[in-house]
């Protein structure tokens, strides 16, 4: 088997309240492939979008791809978009697998999200930022939709983590967050977001892990202490189904 994940994109930096995450690579699978010791593929592995500071878009993460002996065409998963100020990018598409799925979307503020997207195994991945979130900026990165352990996914079966907990300064409530502001494997980042108090503090949205968005950065008065989540990196795998 064959699993096939595109990078994710960094997200973007702004001193406006237009800010967020980046989007998730493409996952892309072939169910079985039988392969000799004459076979041979050429991989290509995505990088991540790098991160950005200042009033700046995020960058889009590169695409996965894989070619060789019995592949009839050469499986992709496209990276995902980078962070915008305005509107939501878009994640990676897949193609020519038996499964291609595409990965969620980067949050953004104008949507009260704003945190990486997510790698999707079972279907299109979650987008970043909390859905539920109210009065205030969701500053989650998606979480992957398989939760377990990515370094000993076995059987055909991947499992990611947790999207990253941001930090959020609500004008009114004070500071609110976690330490885990990075996203774990096939997971997105999560945001920061500086109130008005804090424009002096230096801010770095958290990194998506492999495949996941970025998080965004936001310093509503001074973009120069503001700096975007990087892409997580893609990765191609080739599991031995026995």
């Amino acid at each position: 088997m064959i699993h096939v994940i595109g990078a994710g994109g960094s997200g973007n930096s702004s001193s406006a309240n237009t800010f967020g995450g980046g989007g998730a690579g493409g996952y892309c699978r072939k169910n079985s492939l039988a392969v000799t010791t004459s076979s041979s593929f050429t991989v290509v592995v995505g990088a991540g979008g790098a991160s950005v500071s200042g009033a700046t878009a995020g960058n889009a993460g590169g695409n996965s791809t894989v070619a060789g002996t019995g592949l009839s065409s050469t499986l992709t998963a496209n990276g995902g978009g980078g962070g915008l100020a305005s509107g939501t990018p878009a994640g990676g598409t897949a193609s020519n697998g038996d499964v291609n799925n595409t990965g969620g979307a980067g949050g953004n503020a104008s949507s009260a999200r704003a945190g990486g997207g997510a790698v999707g195994i079972t279907g299109t991945g979650n987008t970043g930022g909390d859905p539920s979130s109210t009065g205030n900026i969701g500053v989650f990165g998606g979480d992957c939709d398989i939760i377990g352990d990515f370094w000993s996914s076995t059987l055909g079966q991947l499992a990611g983590g947790l999207g990253g907990v941001g930090l959020s300064w609500n004008y009114a409530n004070g500071a609110t967050g976690s330490e885990r502001i990075n996203g774990g494997p096939l997971a997105g980042g999560g945001c920061v977001h500086q109130g008005q108090n804090h424009e002096t503090n230096p801010c770095s949205g958290g990194h998506g892990g492999i495949g996941g968005g970025g998080g965004g950065a936001n310093n509503p008065t001074n973009n120069t202490f503001c700096r975007s989540g990087r892409g997580g990196e893609g990765i191609v795998i080739f599991q031995y189904i026995p």
